[in-house]
Order: C-alpha cells, then sequence, then structure tokens
C-alpha cells in the first residue's frame, strides 16, 4: 500500500469511528425543533406536545423555536446552518414539496432527509350555518351553476388546500375560484363572514367554529373520532382521502445510523399515552411510517404536486 493510500485507509477509519461514537452517544445535548409556524399555530403546538414526550425518552432538554417567513424557509436556514449532529431538527408539513419546487427557493428536498412523518390532519369543507350547500353533492351543482360565484378560500397558494380546491373544480368541470389567506381559520372566519361560500381548512378546527359554520364533508377514509357527524367524502361517493400532515427532517448530511436513532427516539414519543392523548384530543391521527416510506410518499407527493402547479400556471416546465 503507498504512503497516500494508507493515509485515505487511516482518514476514512478515524471518520468512520466518529461516526460510529457519535451515533453511540447521541443525544449528547439539548434537541432543537425549528418550524416555520407562528408561536401558538396548529404545528407548534403539537410539537411541544411531542417535546414534552420526547424529553422523556431522550433524556435531554427539546427546545421548540418558532422561525415563520418565507414559508417555512427562515427556519430551514437555521438548520442548514447547523451542525449536521441530529440535535437541529426542521419541521414543516405537507405543502414542503410544491414550496420547494417554487422559483427562488433557497433549498430542496435534497438539503434535508426525512426524519418522520407525525401527524395526520384530515381537510374539512367548510360553510356557513345558513348555507343551503349542506352536501358535496350540493356544492358541486352550485359551482356548475355559477362557478363565479363560488369562492373557495384557505391558506397560501400551492397547498394541500387549494389542491383539494382543484379537485372539487374537476368533480364540477370548471375552473376554482380560489381565494388565498394566511390562515385556515382567517378563512372559515371569512365564511362565516360572507366574504367566501366555502373554506378549506383542518377537520381539528372545527370545534373552534362550530356554533357558525358546518362542515359538509372530511377527507379521511373513514370518520373522524369526536366529529362522528361528519360524513366522509369517501361515503359521498368521491374516492378521495387527503391529510394535511406534520412531520421532521433533519439537515441532508446527518448520517444514517445518527437519523435512525432520532426517528426511534420519536416513536417512542409519539407512541406514549401522553401524545396518543393529545391527537385523540385534537381530531387527529398518527402519521407514523418508516424512514423510507416516508421518502418515497414524499417524492410521489412532489411528482403530484408538480402536476398541479404546472396546472394553475405557479410553475413552468
Amino acid at each position: 500500500m503507498t504512503h497516500r493510500n494508507t493515509l485515505a485507509a487511516v482518514a476514512a477509519a478515524a471518520a468512520f469511528a466518529a461516526t460510529v461514537s457519535h451515533a453511540q452517544d447521541f443525544p449528547s445535548q439539548p434537541i432543537t425543533i425549528n418550524h416555520g409556524s407562528a408561536a401558538g399555530a396548529n404545528q407548534d403546538v403539537m410539537l411541544r406536545e411531542l417535546a414534552q414526550a420526547l424529553e422523556g425518552v431522550a433524556g435531554v432538554p427539546v427546545v421548540v423555536e418558532p422561525r415563520p417567513g418565507g414559508s417555512g424557509q427562515v427556519a430551514m436556514a437555521r438548520v442548514q446552518g447547523q451542525a449536521p449532529d441530529g440535535h437541529t431538527i426542521f419541521s414543516d408539513g405537507t405543502g414542503i414539496t410544491a414550496i420547494l419546487q417554487m422559483e427562488g427557493a433557497s433549498y430542496s428536498m435534497d438539503d434535508f432527509r426525512p426524519l418522520y412523518r407525525i401527524q395526520l390532519d384530515p381537510l374539512a369543507i367548510y360553510v356557513d350555518d345558513d348555507s343551503s350547500m349542506g352536501s358535496v353533492d350540493e356544492l358541486l351543482e352550485a359551482m356548475r351553476a355559477a362557478p363565479a360565484d363560488i369562492r373557495i378560500g384557505g391558506y397560501g397558494t400551492a397547498t394541500p388546500f387549494q389542491f383539494m380546491a382543484l379537485t372539487l373544480a374537476e368533480a364540477a368541470g370548471v375552473e376554482p375560484n380560489w381565494v388565498p389567506y394566511n390562515s385556515g381559520a382567517d378563512a372559515i372566519t371569512a365564511v362565516m363572514a360572507g366574504d367566501l361560500e366555502v373554506a378549506i381548512s383542518n377537520i381539528s378546527a372545527y370545534d373552534r367554529f362550530r356554533e357558525n359554520t358546518h362542515v359538509i364533508a372530511v377527507s379521511s377514509d373513514e370518520r373522524v373520532e369526536g366529529h362522528d357527524d361528519v360524513a366522509t367524502l369517501i361515503e359521498q361517493g368521491y374516492p378521495i382521502e387527503r391529510y394535511h400532515w406534520r412531520g421532521m427532517f433533519v439537515h441532508g448530511d446527518t448520517p444514517d445510523d445518527v437519523t435512525e436513532s432520532l426517528h426511534q427516539l420519536i416513536d417512542e414519543a409519539v407512541a406514549t399515552p401522553r401524545f396518543q392523548d393529545y391527537l385523540k384530543r385534537t381530531s387527529t391521527l398518527s402519521g407514523s411510517m418508516t424512514r423510507d416510506a416516508f421518502q418515497t410518499m414524499l417524492e410521489e407527493q412532489a411528482s403530484s404536486d408538480r402536476e398541479r402547479m404546472l396546472q394553475l400556471g405557479l410553475i413552468e416546465e
């Protein structure tokens, strides 16, 4: 073996040993979870519940840091600026695969490693209590009769909520009349004020607006516990199953064994009675799956999002 090859072998062995040592010692310091929502938002509340459970299984403090701005890219920048050692996590949701395909995005999916899909929050179709649209059939009939008059609103552009509106419009055979809002709650409030006919948000928000609104359908595969009076889209003859998921990512250079160790710790935290009770209280579901399955899901979702964004003229080929 030449001197150069000997040095290369020694360096490789040292790097491997460091990685193994790192994984064995993980976690060796507090874990920080960064996300792009505001303090008190659904994402923030969920992460704080999970952080409490994670502290118990990881044995280190777990801190949640809201970093709103740039559709999550402010929080992404924070993670990218830290050592890829698993102690800094980025949390986002369904919209990440669209956001990172938009023109001017600062990062790509390759900059992150999928870590854990935590929570599924089914989508829900909200109308005012005085609305004549009491079912999906009646909504689509109204859209066919006067598509410009049926304003559908929800959070953001190129989001799962807008894509759901597009799916409904396709079922009606019309163009969607989408109105973006800063949050799903703002859109539901606009329905109550008469500024929208329909809002698409999460079923988890229903308890806050039940006195003044009616949910005509939920996008889960079966009725949601706590909202047993709300029929699914599937029950009403529309084979549509959609969820707004929330999950976690780490820096793309994080070693595989460290990522797997962190995944296992989060899996234990999600399974705790405390976090399972939180899911039940919020009418949301566990999104747990393997890292490989999460990666496959993200790839499929990114491809579907790209087709939708091209269709809406949000990106170009």
